[in-house]
C-alpha cells in the first residue's frame, strides 16, 4: 500500500473553450472527479492569461495536481503557470492532466485523450511520464518576452491563421482552421526567414509555415510534426517551404495523415534551439500552442523532462501511443 499523501487537486476551467462546450463538459464529470480523487478545488479562467496565474498560485499553495478544463490555448496558459515570471519551475513534482475540450484540442490527440472517458481512465490509471517543454523567446505585444509550450510553435502562415480564427471558431476543429486558413491566403505572400538549428545556420529560404514540434498536431488535427516525441530531448521540426497556394491546398489532406513530408518543398530536421530570423521589413507572425502571441525573431529552446504529465495507461514510456 502507498503511504505517498493524497495530491491536492486543482481544476482549471475555461467555460468559454469549444464554443461554450466545456461548461457542459464540466458540469457533466465535476462529480465523477471528486467520486475519482476525492476533493478537488475548481478555479474560472475570465479573461486572456488568467490561467497563468491561477495555477502559479495554486502551486505556491501546495496544490501537487492541476487539471485543465479546456482547449490547446488554457492548456499552454496553464503550463507556463508551472514556471515563474523567469522561466523557473515552481513546483516540479506537480502534476498535469487534461479534460477533454477547446475547439483544437491537438495536444490531446498525442495523449489519445480524445473523450471525457479517456480523460478520466488517464486520470484512474495514474500514469505520470517526464516530458519535454519548450520555451520561445520573441517579440510579444509589449516588447521582448517568453512564453513555455508544450505541444507545437510555429510561424508563418500559422500565425495570421491564429489572428483570423476567431470569428470561426464556433464551427470547431478542423472546420475552424480551413476557414480561416482560406481567409489568411488572400494576399499571402511567403517571407524569407534564416533558421539556425543547434548553431547550424541555413541560407534565408521562402516558407509558407515553419513548425517547431514537441507534439505532434496542430491546426484541428493535422499531423504537422509525425514523428515528434514528447520525451525525445529534440524538436521535431517541419519547414513548409515555398508552395503556393495551389499547392499548399493541394498538400492540405496529407499535413492530416503526415504523409506531406515526402513532398519535395517540405524538409524535417531536429534540433534542441532554434532560432528564426525574418526578412527586414517583414512582419512573421507565431503561433505558439494555437494563440497569436507575437512575432519573429524568435528563439526556441528545449528544456528536457521539465513537467510531469498525466497520460493513458496506453501511452509507451516515451509517451507515444501503439498504433
Amino acid at each position: 500500500m502507498s503511504t505517498e499523501p493524497a495530491r491536492r487537486t486543482l481544476v482549471v476551467v475555461n467555460e468559454h473553450a469549444g464554443g461554450g462546450a466545456m461548461a457542459d463538459i464540466f458540469r457533466r464529470t465535476e462529480h465523477h472527479l471528486i467520486d475519482l480523487l476525492g476533493s478537488i478545488e475548481v478555479a474560472f479562467t475570465d479573461g486572456e492569461g488568467h490561467a497563468i496565474g491561477i495555477v502559479r498560485e495554486g502551486l505556491r499553495q501546495g496544490f501537487g495536481r492541476v487539471i485543465v478544463g479546456g482547449g490547446d490555448g488554457t492548456l499552454n496558459e496553464c503550463v507556463n503557470g508551472f514556471f515563474d515570471e523567469d522561466g523557473a519551475p515552481i513546483a516540479p513534482d506537480a502534476e498535469l492532466a487534461l479534460l477533454s475540450g477547446g475547439t483544437g484540442g491537438d495536444f490531446r490527440k498525442t495523449l489519445g485523450i480524445r473523450s471525457t472517458e479517456d480523460a478520466m481512465a488517464a486520470l484512474a490509471g495514474g500514469r505520470v511520464i517526464p516530458v519535454d517543454v519548450g520555451k520561445v523567446s520573441f517579440t510579444g505585444k509589449q516588447g521582448p518576452t517568453h512564453r513555455h509550450f508544450l505541444n507545437i510553435a510555429s510561424f508563418g502562415l500559422s500565425g495570421l491563421v491564429d489572428q483570423n480564427i476567431g470569428a470561426w471558431r464556433r464551427m470547431g476543429g478542423a472546420v475552424a482552421y480551413f476557414g480561416a486558413t482560406l481567409k489568411s491566403m488572400w494576399g499571402w505572400k511567403n517571407p524569407k526567414v534564416q533558421l539556425t538549428l543547434d548553431g547550424e545556420t541555413m541560407a534565408p529560404r521562402p516558407i509558407i509555415t515553419v513548425a517547431v514540434g514537441n507534439g505532434r498536431y496542430f491546426g484541428g488535427g493535422m499531423k504537422i510534426c509525425p514523428d515528434a516525441r514528447l520525451d525525445s530531448g529534440v524538436f521535431e521540426i517541419t519547414v513548409l517551404g515555398d508552395l503556393s497556394r495551389l499547392e499548399l491546398i493541394m498538400l492540405s489532406r496529407s499535413i492530416y495523415d503526415g504523409a506531406h513530408v515526402y513532398n519535395p518543398k517540405v524538409t524535417v530536421r531536429r534540433a534542441k534551439v532554434v532560432v528564426a530570423t525574418p526578412e527586414p521589413g517583414r512582419d512573421v507572425h507565431l503561433d505558439i500552442d494555437g494563440e497569436p502571441l507575437g512575432t519573429l525573431p524568435a528563439r526556441f529552446e528545449l528544456l528536457p523532462r521539465a513537467l510531469r504529465l498525466v497520460v493513458s495507461p496506453l501511452a509507451s514510456a516515451s509517451g507515444r501511443l501503439s498504433p
